[in-house]
């Protein structure tokens, strides 16, 4: 018995990665996974265009009028947080469409199989969608700008909304995964989109909180985008409250912890699928 056991370990111990061995194995599953990305247009375009649609039709429709409830700054500045938004949602998808491909092909359990960590397979996907996310943020930023954007706190202000765009991307990217994880299905992916791309309508969507009535302010008090938004936004005002920047960041926080338990609970659904 003693002997069987010693075996084991040994055995485990050899198939076991070298952290040098791990972070190539990560390396090069992150470029497939870009690379993938770069052969898939829809995957990286369509999410950038539609934002882009939107910045500047709500702009050209919205900036006249909003003109005098948006005071201190232009209302591309106020809008494009919203867009930024959208960009994490739609963007999102991208890590559960590459699992996707993955789990389909059978790819996925080959490479479960494996010495290589299982965190790779959820870390490497993720990884290529922050970059598509920052990329796609980048694009809007810059197309803010010939709109009239201003930062009053220039470049810190702009890292500062940059930020909190990745971290709640990061968590609906995490969110993503787990659904292919679990769900394995292309509707099921789309989901979080679905859920969560109404939410940013129940909200200070077009105009500030203090400018809402009725059923649509007591929505946006009880929805957790609302303060993302707000913090999201304060970063390209002319003061600094911090209360904004804090509650943002908390609410960012929250739904990437939201996503790091849904992808464990999602990596314990897959073993025991690859294990049947």
């Amino acid at each position: 018995m003693d002997g069987t056991t010693s075996l084991s370990a040994a055995l485990t111990a050899a198939s076991a990665p070298t952290t040098l061995e791990a972070l190539a194995a990560l390396a090069a599953l992150t470029r497939r996974a870009l690379v993938t990305c770069l052969r898939t247009p829809s995957l990286v375009v369509g999410p950038v265009m539609m934002s882009a649609f939107f910045l500047v039709i709500y702009d050209g429709q919205l900036s006249l009028p909003a003109t005098a409830i948006v005071p201190g700054g232009t209302y591309v500045s106020f809008l494009l947080p919203l867009v930024l938004l959208t960009v994490a949602f739609t963007g999102g998808a991208i890590a559960g469409q590459l699992l996707l491909r993955d789990l389909d092909s059978g790819y996925h359990a080959c490479l479960a199989l494996t010495p290589s960590r299982r965190s790779s397979l959820v870390i490497a996907p993720v990884t290529a969608g922050v970059v598509v996310v920052a990329a796609q943020a980048l694009v809007l930023v810059a197309l803010a700008l010939p709109l009239g954007l201003v930062s009053p706190h220039g470049i810190v202000g702009v890292l500062a909304l940059l930020g909190l765009t990745l971290i709640v991307g990061t968590g609906f990217l995490l969110l993503a995964i787990a659904a292919a994880l679990i769900g394995r299905t292309t509707a099921t992916v789309a989901m979080v989109t679905y859920v969560f791309f109404p939410l940013s309508f129940l909200t200070t969507t077009f105009v500030p909180r203090e400018h809402l009535r009725g059923w649509m302010a007591v929505a946006a008090d009880l929805n957790p985008l609302t303060y993302l938004l707000a913090g999201m936004r304060e970063a390209l005002s002319p003061g600094w409250a911090v209360g904004a920047l804090v509650s943002a960041t908390v609410a960012a926080a929250a739904i990437l912890l939201i996503g790091v338990v849904a992808v464990w609970y999602g990596l314990a659904q897959d073993a025991k699928e690859i294990d049947r």
